[in-house]
């Protein structure tokens, strides 16, 4: 028995001699990485601590080059209607180039109306267009006498254009109690429905033409020898607008548009009822615009730079808009 027990004392000093001499194994490399899943258990680090310490490379993630999104441009516009109750908004993204020029194939538009207690929104254009020479978008926004209904055209923006005019295709009507566009007609001039929604005038070149909603021609009035103007491409009309009692419309004329630093405005007025088509106001220096037909014989008109006026029809005088 004694002896059984000084055998198992030097079997244990043995294996305590070899413990104390062998140097503790280093740690895998892997232990110390940060984690990329869930930590392992504890009962799994015996086996990792036989294989060798996993590459570097092989853990570290490789960052991936993605393609900058292309640079664009957000524009937003909004029009009230007269009672306040809608507004109409227009936006439009367009790419842009390095240099901050827009450029590019297309561009995205949307058109929208909204009552102003947001309690109504109606979708009426989301769509991608192509540029050509220049681009479109919806514009000279009018209203119903009645609130229902407004309409719009398609204003072209040509490239190089040295005047504030554009040019207008297309006359559309949108239903404020559906939603529903329809589309009234697809000429092109300056396009403006009346008030009372019974017609809508066309003015193309020196020709003034009143459709029935339907289409149909109720009246052609030719201006250009009433005026005396040129047969030639030194002038260019805009800016049509009707009286509040739909029997008189509004327009001026652009002169010396080959000449921008000359160029100058008369303002014209019709007389539906009369036939007499005359100037209000003849050769002022500028460019300007009719923009609505206020109550009385007062027209709202803007300047190329944006600032508004008041021209009293009667006595010809204009004044700086409040």
């Amino acid at each position: 028995m004694t002896k059984w027990l000084r055998n198992l004392v030097w079997i244990g000093a043995c294996i305590g001699i070899a413990a104390c001499s062998t140097a503790a194994p280093s740690l895998p490399t892997a232990v110390i990485q940060p984690p990329l899943v869930s930590p392992t258990p504890a009962v799994e680090l015996r086996q990792v601590e036989t294989l060798a310490p996993p590459s570097t490379e092989a853990i570290r993630s490789t960052p991936t080059s993605s393609p900058a999104p292309p640079k664009t441009t957000h524009e937003d516009w909004f029009y009230p209607s007269p009672d306040g109750q809608w507004t109409v908004q227009v936006s439009t993204i367009f790419p842009v180039a390095a240099d901050g020029r827009v450029s590019g194939e297309t561009y995205r538009l949307s058109l929208s109306v909204f009552r102003k207690d947001g309690g109504l929104r109606w979708p009426i254009l989301d769509e991608e267009r192509p540029f050509g020479l220049g681009y479109t978008l919806p514009a000279q926004f009018h209203w119903s006498q009645d609130g229902s209904q407004f309409f719009y055209t398609e204003h072209g923006i040509p490239d190089g254009s040295p005047t504030i005019v554009g040019f207008d295709c297309g006359l559309y009507r949108v239903n404020l109690q559906n939603g529903e566009r329809t589309q009234l007609t697809g000429e092109c001039g300056l396009l403006r429905a009346a008030g009372d929604v019974e017609t809508f005038a066309v003015l193309q070149g020196g020709r003034l033409v009143i459709h029935s909603l339907s289409g149909e021609v109720l009246r052609e009035i030719a201006f250009t020898n009433l005026l005396q103007l040129d047969q030639g491409d030194n002038w260019q009309a805009g800016g049509l607008v009707w009286a509040p009692d739909n029997s008189r419309l509004a327009f001026g004329i652009l002169g010396n548009i080959q000449q921008p630093a000359e160029m100058q405005t008369s303002f014209v007025l019709v007389d539906l009822i009369s036939g007499v088509v005359r100037y209000i106001v003849e050769n002022r220096q500028g460019q300007y615009l009719p923009v609505s037909w206020d109550e009385g014989e007062t027209l709202l008109i803007q300047d190329q730079f944006g600032l508004r006026y008041r021209l009293n029809i009667r006595t010809a005088e204009i004044s700086l808009s409040d």
